[in-house]
């Protein structure tokens, strides 16, 4: 998610040929280019142009489909550099006429051809920084000679939730597999069909959605987010996994209902929201994952504080207040009444920038077992923040599908 920006002279999108001559190139526009943005037809004035087999659309009309302002605070070009900065959504994006290379939130990041400025003061950028920054699809036909940019995965989870008020089913119907849906909350029977149903449902139900946080990792997207249902209010973490072809295939959630605030009054849902440190994904999810696997599964209590920067921890749980202290005091409560609290099993780990969920799960000597949903956000290589939602497994005789928890 990204953004640009224009100074004073936000006619130097278009009209900048006096300052820039030295690198200003000559392009011919292609005919019979189309783009299409989110399934709608754009309608360009200036036509698109073909550089090295690839799509450039002029900046100003590519951000005008893109919702991006056309004002100085989103969009900025320096004649001396040739450089446009996009601010928009989260990301800041930085195009170099003639780089083949864009700066996205301070990373490098290769593109398919460079960005170009004409003598005519026209600034085209190539279509895959849409990917690179704001991650839309972005596909380009050449044999049909049309550019498809379409909503992204995160976006349609949200269009997905939000019809849980409206009742509008379309967005389920164009994002989710007909046929390939697997359903993981026992309650609902799997396949499309089902979820629709219940969307109807939820809407007749006075349903409320609050999205707070929304991460992707590949094909996974993961939501965390308050629902209020018949006046009922609760705390959710959805999972959707989606085909190459962009639709969901594969569903899982954890719910528990909402608690009054903990000690240090703070709610499940409330929070930092940003996410950050895109780059230190990989590194975020092995950190989560090695504290997972040794505190709470390996129950080395003995090294929960190398996990922190001293005391300085944000908890959200409803039962415990903040800080480092509070945690192992709870650990040594559960120990001295002859409990020795841990998960048995992970089973997935998905995170995006500063922000890391976990599934896991915990047995009981009965045979029973309950879902455990952790979300963590790291800072500089620390643990500093917790959200979590337990919910039981209810008994297979009450399942409404075969496909199980997890």
């Amino acid at each position: 998610m990204k953004k640009h920006t224009v100074t004073a002279a936000l006619a130097g999108l278009l009209v900048l040929s006096s300052a820039v001559p030295a690198l200003a190139a000559e392009v011919k526009p292609a005919t019979g280019i189309q783009v299409w943005v989110d399934g709608k037809k754009e309608a360009y004035k200036i036509a698109p142009i073909v550089e090295n087999q690839q799509v450039l659309i002029p900046l100003r009309q590519l951000a005008s489909s893109l919702g991006i302002p056309l004002d100085s605070k989103h969009i900025t070009f320096n004649t001396a550099r040739q450089s446009t900065t996009i601010r928009y959504d989260q990301a800041t994006v930085v195009l170099v006429s003639g780089n083949p290379e864009a700066q996205i939130n301070g990373i490098k990041v290769p593109l398919s051809t460079s960005p170009i400025l004409t003598k005519q003061g026209v600034t085209y950028v190539p279509v895959d920084v849409i990917k690179e920054a704001w991650g839309k699809q972005v596909k380009w036909d050449p044999a049909s000679q049309t550019v498809q940019i379409g909503v992204t995965n995160k976006e349609k989870v949200v269009e997905i939730l939000k019809s849980f008020e409206t009742g509008d089913t379309k967005a389920a119907e164009t994002w989710i597999s007909k046929d390939q849906y697997i359903q993981h909350n026992l309650s609902f029977a799997s396949g499309r069909d089902a979820l629709l149903q219940g969307i109807s449902q939820l809407k007749q139900a006075g349903t409320k959605v609050e999205i707070h946080r929304v991460l992707q990792d590949g094909n996974f997207v993961a939501v965390h987010y308050k629902t209020t249902i018949a006046g009922k209010s609760s705390i959710v973490f959805d999972i959707f996994r989606f085909d190459n072809n962009g639709k969901i295939v594969e569903h899982w959630d954890n719910i528990q209902d909402s608690a009054p605030a903990n000690p240090s009054g703070r709610t499940m849902i409330d929070g930092a929201t940003q996410i950050t440190d895109r780059n230190q994904t990989e590194t975020n999810k092995a950190l989560i994952r090695k504290f997972v696997d040794d505190i709470l599964v390996g129950k080395n209590r003995a090294a929960l504080e190398s996990y922190y920067n001293g005391d300085h921890y944000i908890q959200h749980n409803p039962f415990f207040g903040d800080g480092v202290s509070k945690l192992k005091q709870a650990f040594s409560a559960a120990g001295s009444q002859g409990a020795s609290f841990g998960y048995d099993q992970v089973h997935m780990v998905i995170g995006e920038g500063n922000f890391v969920l976990v599934v896991s799960e915990i047995k009981s000597p009965q045979g029973t077992s309950a879902a455990v949903y952790d979300m963590w956000r790291v800072e500089n290589g620390k643990v500093a923040e917790h959200w979590d939602v337990g919910q039981n497994v209810p008994p297979q005789a009450e399942w409404k599908n075969t496909n199980g928890k997890f």
